[in-house]
């Protein structure tokens, strides 16, 4: 019992590793319009993301998805899309994460960690001229 009083105070220094912060994220069609609402998402680095796409079209019936990629990355691969009908290679690493494809009324989720700060572009595979917008990674 004597030794207790001195293994209470070696314990209360430590400091335990925090949690991922987790960050749920929802955007959809804007409709039947061929854009994306809202089109500007914000996140902290490092955090843990859940987002989820909506189409949300009635009428429309093309295929959407949401597609994450660097700046610098953007027109090499909005090209590449229009040249190979919205298909996203599983291996490109220019993408930095998709959701899959979705009909309309239907939801599609990903998760994926937070990049470093900044400013990173987003688009549909099928319409990547029209559909596009930003997340603002936030330190």
């Amino acid at each position: 019992m004597l030794f207790a009083p001195l293994l209470i105070p070696l314990g209360c220094g430590r400091s335990q590793k925090s949690a991922q912060k987790v960050v749920d994220l929802y955007i959809e069609t804007d409709g039947d319009f061929i854009a994306f609402k809202p089109d500007t998402l914000i996140c902290p680095t490092g955090a843990l993301v859940r987002l989820t796409f909506q189409h949300a079209g009635r009428l429309v019936t093309v295929r959407h998805n949401w597609v994450l990629t660097s700046a610098d990355q953007l027109e090499a691969l909005s090209k590449d899309f229009a040249a190979h009908d919205g298909v996203v290679a599983r291996d490109d690493p220019r993408v930095i994460t998709a959701t899959p494809l979705c009909d309309k009324g239907e939801s599609v989720m990903v998760q994926f960690t937070a990049p470093l700060p900044g400013d990173y572009p987003f688009l549909c595979s099928t319409h990547p001229e029209d559909m596009r917008g930003i997340l603002h990674v936030t330190k």
